[in-house]
């Protein structure tokens, strides 16, 4: 019995999907620094300031950003 509590736990858990940020973000930074290429390299060049934190934009519904964030400052760095 013990077993199959697990087993329906792991797989309940392993199908939930994450959802994405529903929120409009601070700004959006747009990294022009010049970088070294190492064929490693996993950074993105683009990404959101959220609640003051970096977070990927990957982490957020595009579409809803799209229509319900029409002002997000974007801003490029070098």
């Amino acid at each position: 019995m013990k077993i199959l509590f697990v087993i329906i736990a792991a797989f309940t858990l392993s199908s939930c999907t994450v959802a994405k940020i529903q929120d409009c973000p601070e700004e959006k930074i747009i990294n022009k620094m010049p970088k070294v290429i190492d064929g490693n390299s996993q950074t993105p060049n683009e990404y959101y300031i959220y609640k003051g934190e970096r977070r990927e934009i990957k982490e957020f519904d595009a579409a809803w950003i799209e229509k319900n964030c029409p002002n997000i400052k974007v801003q490029e760095v070098y």
